[in-house]
């Protein structure tokens, strides 16, 4: 990494100001950021594709996927993706994944050291530069640990109540924590990322905790008494960290956290409610951005904007808002209604090839989602209600799974069919490959998760960034029954 930017050091620059003032103003993020991976590889004797995927903490929920391919005569490739904070991305080269942080401005060096299939028992790539240890880091991590949280994910969606999902959150959390400190004694970091990282352990733990009891409760409507030290993990971690205020992994467990205060106060929850919870908790300037970011989760839906973001925001959130429209104003000039609907033929889960156009003269209600998508599993409860309260009229609720970000693929289809039945989707359930994803994200325009589209019975588009199940499409789809019965 090169020295330091401003927006690489703005996730941890605020302790001193939020000491002397709850109400100080956040630094900026670069929303014009650009991080940069340069990968070098030794001759290859195929070619190997590329892809670079950016997680950003704004807006919500919102994917950059750069794509590139090392060929024979082709050995160093520069791959450039926005980058609006630190944060972290996930290289994929063939069918191995690697994940890194970076920043704006920064440059992750990446060096392949064989040829594709060759000398499976060592590494095939090294990191090189300034601060190869951090994503050397991720490397080790899961090597020793794979994916811990997705394990425990999936023991408490399936556990008939908390005390073993407790359980294997406590020893899975010791592990990573073990983990975190004795790579530290053996490796030089920047202290920036010492931060950062210990963010991202306790508020992945912390976030996943507080869901696991909405989900259990809420969702499946288990009825059980919750363990008296279910909530000990608490004492680790701060509700108002505005130190911790852009970071992904921070926002994710507030909005949980904000939600279950909500339920405790035997308060209706709803965004006005979250929002509410939100400034009383984090003061206004900080309530204010998470206002906006909450919004922002359907950041190209150009009729969502145009209705949230009538109100005035604080001057210091006003670039944030000019960006959310302007991506909105860009979206309507692509796939407009009366478009046709981009067709699509793809898998469901028993293997049947399922098109959009053997559902012409239906309605039908697309959805998008990704298996680790929290926006998305949200989401799915409400999807389930569409399909029984359109069960006996023209319409089809067809949800398509991108896949698995980080899983290898072999292991895309079964985290799919698992993560499908896991959450007891009632949808038209389709998978689509990478060549699929590629083709469908770039006809749809899809850059944040969950994405929803409304297709007409005559197979034209009605709206593509179609308002979430959550937000009441139900009276819409209603509507496109009724017009295309005339």
């Amino acid at each position: 990494m090169k020295s330091l930017p401003t927006a690489f050091m703005l996730v941890f620059s605020l302790t001193n100001c939020v000491a002397q003032s709850k109400e100080a103003p956040l630094p900026k993020l670069d929303l014009a950021g650009v991080l940069t991976v340069h990968i070098k590889s030794v001759p290859q004797a195929e070619t190997l594709p590329v892809k670079l995927d950016t997680y950003h903490s704004f807006p919500q929920y919102d994917v950059s996927s750069v794509r590139d391919s090392i060929t024979i005569n082709r050995n160093e490739i520069f791959l450039n993706s926005p980058s609006r904070t630190v944060g972290k991305s996930f290289i994929t080269i063939a069918d191995s994944t690697y994940q890194i942080v970076g920043a704006p401005g920064d440059t992750v060096n990446l060096f392949i050291l064989a040829k594709h299939g060759k000398n499976p028992n060592q590494p095939s790539v090294a990191f090189e530069g300034k601060n190869k240890e951090i994503q050397q880091y991720y490397q080790a991590k899961t090597r020793l640990l794979d994916d811990p949280l997705q394990a425990s994910m999936n023991e408490g969606m399936r556990a008939a109540n908390l005390v073993p999902f407790k359980k294997m959150m406590d020893e899975t959390y010791q592990k990573q924590y073990q983990f975190w400190m004795d790579y530290q004694k053996k490796h030089t970091l920047p202290d920036w990322f010492k931060t950062y990282e210990t963010n991202a352990l306790n508020y992945s733990d912390a976030w996943l905790r507080v869901y696991m009891v909405w989900y259990q409760t809420d969702y499946q409507k288990k009825k059980q008494v919750i363990p008296a030290s279910y909530y000990a993990f608490k004492k680790r971690i701060k509700v108002n960290n505005q130190t911790a205020i852009y970071q992904y992994d921070y926002l994710r467990f507030l909005r949980e956290q904000l939600f279950w205060e909500i339920r405790q106060s035997e308060q209706k929850p709803s965004l006005q409610a979250l929002i509410d919870y939100a400034k009383k908790e984090l003061g206004q300037n900080a309530g204010s951005f998470f206002e906006i970011w909450e919004l922002s989760g359907s950041v190209d839906n150009p009729n969502w904007v145009e209705t949230k973001f009538k109100e005035q925001f604080p001057t210091q959130h006003q670039y944030l808002v000019d960006y959310i429209k302007q991506r909105a104003s860009s979206s309507v000039k692509v796939l407009r209604s009366g478009d046709k609907a981009p067709n699509f033929a793809l898998v469901d889960a028993n293997d049947s090839l399922i098109t959009l156009s053997q559902y012409k003269g239906q309605v039908v209600y697309l959805s998008f989602w990704f298996t680790t998508c929290g926006g998305c599993i949200k989401e799915m409860p409400y999807e389930n209600k569409l399909v029984e309260q359109f069960k006996s009229k023209p319409v089809k609720i067809v949800s398509i799974c991108i896949g698995t970000p980080g899983a290898a693929d072999d292991q895309q289809l079964p985290k799919w069919k698992a993560a499908s039945k896991r959450f007891g989707l009632k949808t038209i359930d389709l998978y689509a490959n990478r060549a699929w994803t590629k083709t469908l994200t770039e006809k749809y325009i899809v850059s944040t998760y969950p994405h929803y589209v409304l297709i007409g019975p005559d197979g034209n588009i009605i709206e593509n960034f179609a308002d979430r199940p959550s937000q009441g499409v139900a009276a819409k789809i209603e509507k496109a029954i009724t017009a295309g019965s005339n």
